[in-house]
């Protein structure tokens, strides 16, 4: 076989491998932005890995240490035990999830050229490689791998519902830990359930259905709808797993504090209690809290911890010395203020605080001492106001336009405000293996970024294209959505295109819901439109424009041949 030969036969796997490779020599002398002033963000990751690697879980136990999920450190503490580059790792963790997906869809889109097209935009998506999602040593870039896996597992799990179990098996079990992973990283991982049920109630109602019809075997029915829910058995017994572990360290049956503590039900608790005021952004008012001295003495002793530490997050929002304080930073005050009264010395005793606020709150509300109002499901959710029936599609329409504009999103050559921190920077480098751009005493640039500066203009420029093409490829995909939902509803033969319309439905479906999640919180909480809050929903978009319209164009071909 000559190169010729070899080339036309296996030019879609040749492809895939060299754009994987471009993408990654492209990357790979990025600089990580070190931030060691967050304390509850970046140095916390940090830390938490630093512990990981030494065998001590997350470390000695302070106010932040159950509040964000394991997963990242976890991660981190990997690439630095096996010396890996941060940016290498992340980068290629992306790619993998990206080449997984194109996978899990070839048999619904089946031109090769398709494929290398969603394969090529997923691939060099800017938010990938940006420098909140990437550049930062956070948890928000994790995101993206996660979303593409779990919704292919999922979909390669529904095609095959008619096959054998086995050959649903690995899809489950992949998409079952992934969906783990994710739920694990971030608080706000509930926006991928209503795709994640939606698939699952799908694919147990078409087997029950056709098993039903064919009379077939009881046993395979049942591995078969076992399988199907097995993603969410997988994802009980991994919180249980975290649960169980933070019980040994910590002496606390939870696995993260704000969904599933005392302290995310005190939030709660305090946003059901209804006073006559009204402010912005701000559910606890002063006045609020006030009230919830003389009802809860527990919540009294610490009055003056609270109340400087109401002062201080005043300052953070965006009314700072209105002496209110938005939602978005209210449950850091009662966290701080609880911290500093020491109810913090361990886990026990800051969970049996919280959990007398919340019984001593609830009981005034019983006895009609405190009027009550709804709350959402959500623990740090705000209640909904009627304003926001206006106020939340705005939000909503606007946010659309900065996640399909990629606005703000870039890669950078520098750290923006945060002071000269050597010690703090080599501790960021030291657990990434990559080097750190900082400020200098000056102000200026330090040498570092001399070495780094040409990488960083280079995938700039790939991340220009996307922001002059975003709003083109969204007015196509749309259009072809349009087209493909009415083919669809047309065709006498509905197997493979109401496959591919099942999934850009679902995966519209859960782009609205991170959108409108994200617009909520920003409307009611504090402002929120960050393109590392809507990581997940980059590659939602490109799946759903790009698979729209490399689609259609595939179905048009079909029908041009058949002519």
């Amino acid at each position: 076989m000559n190169k010729k030969q070899i080339l036309k036969k296996y030019w879609f796997i040749i492809a895939i491998i060299l754009l994987a490779i471009i993408k990654q020599l492209l990357i790979s002398n990025i600089p990580i932005t070190p931030y060691p002033n967050q304390l509850c963000d970046d140095d916390m990751m940090v830390e938490m890995a630093k512990s990981i690697r030494a065998g001590k879980w997350l470390g000695n136990y302070t106010s932040n240490t159950l509040v964000k999920g394991p997963v990242f450190p976890i991660i981190l503490a990997i690439i630095n035990y096996f010396g890996f580059s941060y940016i290498g790792t992340m980068n290629l963790i992306y790619t993998i999830a990206c080449i997984y997906f194109i996978y899990t869809i070839k048999d619904v889109l089946k031109s090769k050229k398709a494929l290398i097209f969603l394969y090529l935009i997923l691939l060099f998506n800017p938010v990938s490689y940006a420098w909140w999602t990437l550049q930062r040593v956070y948890r928000n870039g994790i995101t993206l791998a996660q979303v593409l896996i779990i919704i292919g597992s999922l979909f390669a799990m529904y095609r095959r519902r008619d096959e054998k179990a086995k050959k649903m098996l690995p899809f489950s079990i992949i998409g079952g830990i992934i969906l783990a992973t994710l739920w694990l990283t971030r608080e706000d991982g509930i926006w991928i359930l209503p795709f994640t049920m939606a698939v699952i109630v799908l694919t147990i109602v078409l087997i029950i259905i056709k098993a039903k019809k064919e009379k077939t075997n009881i046993k395979e029915i049942g591995a078969k709808v076992f399988i199907a829910i097995l993603p969410l058995i997988i994802l009980v017994v991994s919180l249980n797993t975290i649960r169980f572990i933070n019980q040994k360290y910590y002496g606390v049956f939870v696995y993260n504090e704000i969904n599933d503590g005392y302290f995310g039900k005190v939030i709660k608790t305090i946003y059901s209690v209804k006073t006559d005021e009204d402010i912005k952004y701000v559910t606890a008012t002063r006045k609020k809290m006030n009230l919830l001295y003389e009802n809860s003495e527990t919540l009294n002793s610490i009055k003056d911890e609270m109340e400087k530490a109401l002062n201080l997050w005043d300052l953070s929002d965006r009314n700072p010395k209105d002496t209110q304080v938005e939602d978005g930073w209210f449950w850091w005050a009662l966290k701080d203020a609880a911290e500093n009264a020491g109810m913090y010395e361990n886990a026990e005793k800051a969970n049996e605080f919280y959990k007398k606020v919340y019984e001593e709150i609830n009981q005034a509300i019983k006895e009609g001492k405190l009027e009550k109002q709804s709350t959402m499901p959500s623990n740090l959710m705000s209640p909904w106001k009627a304003e926001y029936f206006k106020e939340l599609p705005e939000a909503m329409s606007e946010i659309t336009k900065y996640v399909i504009n990629y606005n703000d999103v870039q890669t950078v050559n520098y750290a923006v405000d945060i002071p000269d921190d050597q010690k703090g920077s080599t501790k960021f480098e030291a657990i990434t293996n990559n080097l750190a751009v900082t400020k200098s005493k000056n102000n200026e640039i330090d040498n570092v970024s001399k070495y780094t500066e040409k990488y960083v203009k280079r995938v700039n420029t790939i991340g220009n294209i996307y922001k002059a093409t975003g709003s083109i490829f969204a007015i196509f995909g749309i259009i072809c959505y349009i087209v493909i939902t009415i083919r669809m509803l047309k065709s006498k033969q509905k197997n493979g295109i109401i496959d591919m319309w099942l999934l850009l439905t679902g995966v519209a479906c859960s782009l609205i819901v991170l959108i409108g999640g994200v617009s909520y919180n920003h409307i009611t909480s504090c402002f929120s439109m960050y393109y590392m809050y809507l990581s997940g929903a980059y590659p939602l978009i490109n799946i759903f424009f790009i698979g729209s319209i490399s689609y259609a164009f595939q179905k048009n071909k079909e029908e041009a041949k058949i002519k």
